[in-house]
């Protein structure tokens, strides 16, 4: 009773029959026409790739989000949801291999363009962005798979869909693992592959419980299909323990090195005031503080830095690259 209450006001009212039918219709792969679903799928997928590269080795975030409204991803993975609420196992392995087929395609397809294009292989700043998930990456990832689930579960909501392609990165950071492959950056692209990795497992999760809520389970509910679902389940349970471990772990890295930054700029500043010296860069990891200030004059004594950093309760080793001020002057008339 309690579940058939949450039914009706998640969905609006009880699904009924035809309404599982018209899901699977639109997610399923095994439906007619099969061809085109496939063809379809493969080509957007394809042209996503591309967009999804050219802006990562262009630096442009514009670009990128153009490629997460194309990617056809979220289809498979909502794919693997439903059938998992219906405990239909030959679609939860077509679903899931579909997935892994288009990451194998995508990495190679991104790596190809970093070989063909000019300067592919550099690691840009939107690529950097993408090799360190965090907890807050798996938050928004269940966020959007529930809302895809939401969305497409109810007709008067459809139209959310495209703001839930840009709320989760699929295709970017598989297209970031395969251009780091090219640049030699195995370490990168294993952070990058865990990003979408990540998306993938909560998309599929958050899917599973929301369409649940929403009645289909209660529609679907056949005795041969109960061993699927339980096994399904296991995977994804024991699939997001085994994230969340690295998840936490690179969120505390990263929470650390924001602080230490902080606390590194606090004491430059304070360490360089009074004289013609400024900070050109700071770069912190891992309880290392590498900085470049530049200038001229007499710098100071670097135990006054130290020192600085220690009133602000700070462990870390110090590197300080001074650079002489130069000026350069030049004219091209001949």
């Amino acid at each position: 009773m309690v579940l058939a209450r949450i039914a009706d006001l998640v969905h609006g009212s009880q699904p009924l029959p035809g309404d599982l039918d018209v899901l699977e219709d639109k997610l399923l792969f095994d439906r007619p026409p099969v061809r085109d679903r496939f063809v379809k799928f493969f080509v957007l997928l394809f042209l996503a790739t591309v967009i999804a590269a050219g802006g990562l080795i262009g630096n442009s975030t514009a670009v990128i989000i153009g490629a997460m409204i194309v990617a056809p991803l979220m289809t498979p993975m909502m794919a693997a949801s439903l059938a998992i609420i219906t405990g239909d196992g030959r679609n939860i392995v077509q679903s899931v291999a579909i997935v892994a087929i288009g990451v194998v395609f995508v990495i190679v397809i991104a790596g190809l363009m970093a070989l063909i294009m000019p300067a592919g292989a550099r690691v840009t700043p939107e690529i950097l962005a993408r090799t360190s998930p965090r907890l807050l990456d798996l938050a928004v990832a269940l966020a959007a798979g529930a809302a895809g689930a939401f969305a497409l579960g109810r007709e008067d909501v459809s139209d959310a869909l495209p703001g839930v392609a840009i709320a989760v990165s699929l295709v970017p950071p598989l297209s970031a693992s395969g251009i780091l492959l090219v640049a030699g950056e195995p370490g990168l692209a294993g952070g990058a592959f865990l990003l979408f990795f990540t998306n993938f497992v909560a998309i599929v999760a958050a899917g599973v419980i929301l369409l649940a809520l929403m009645g289909y389970a209660s529609l679907a509910r056949r005795l041969e299909g109960r061993a699927a679902r339980r096994t399904a389940s296991l995977v994804i349970v024991v699939a997001m323990v085994l994230i969340i471990v690295p998840l936490g772990f690179t969120s505390y890295r990263v929470l650390t090195n924001d602080l230490l930054q902080r606390e590194a700029s606090s004491a430059l500043l304070t360490w360089l005031s009074g004289t013609d010296y400024k900070v050109i860069s700071i770069s912190v990891d891992n309880g290392h503080i590498d900085a470049d200030v530049g200038g001229s004059g007499t710098i100071p004594a670097m135990p006054a830095l130290l020192g600085d950093l220690r009133s602000l309760g700070t462990s870390a080793t110090v590197t300080v690259n001074v650079l002489p001020e130069q000026t350069l002057t030049g004219a091209t008339n001949p």
